[in-house]
């Protein structure tokens, strides 16, 4: 009995720790997510030109990419073409992309993050309450 609760006290501990990491990268994820949004409703209002012709180009750029894998002997962008790069830090600039999709760093697969990421959402679900005024948990 008293092995079961020192188990349940080190794992309580270790959920601790790990619910602070997350909501961590959480809020983080969020911040990206407001100063992106900031940056796209700065450049609509300052210069609704400049975002369209951005945005236009972007999907240009993307419609021919898409289309170059579909029949490859359509061309696409060389190495050496600094368009891809230099559109990116226009786009990031003015806003217009998806901060939540940009890889920083890649790691090595780990065999059972997926089921312990799922323990633990199953875990903190007492936790959450709905409220009705913002129609979010």
């Amino acid at each position: 009995n008293k092995i079961y609760s020192t188990a349940i006290a080190k794992t309580q501990k270790i959920w601790t720790a790990y619910l602070d990491f997350i909501m961590k990268v959480g809020q983080m994820q969020i911040l990206r997510r407001q100063i992106t949004n900031e940056l796209n409703y700065s450049c609509r209002f300052d210069s609704k030109h400049l975002a369209a012709a951005l945005e236009n180009l972007n999907k240009a750029i993307l419609a021919d990419i898409e289309a170059h894998y579909q029949n490859p002997s359509l061309p696409y962008p060389k190495e050496d073409n600094t368009l891809l790069y230099e559109i990116t830090a226009y786009l990031e600039a003015a806003g217009i992309h998806n901060p939540l999709n940009k890889i920083y760093i890649t790691t090595k697969r780990l065999p059972y993050f997926p089921t312990v990421n799922f323990l633990f959402l199953i875990s903190q679900f007492p936790k959450l309450q709905y409220n009705r005024n913002l129609g979010i948990v």
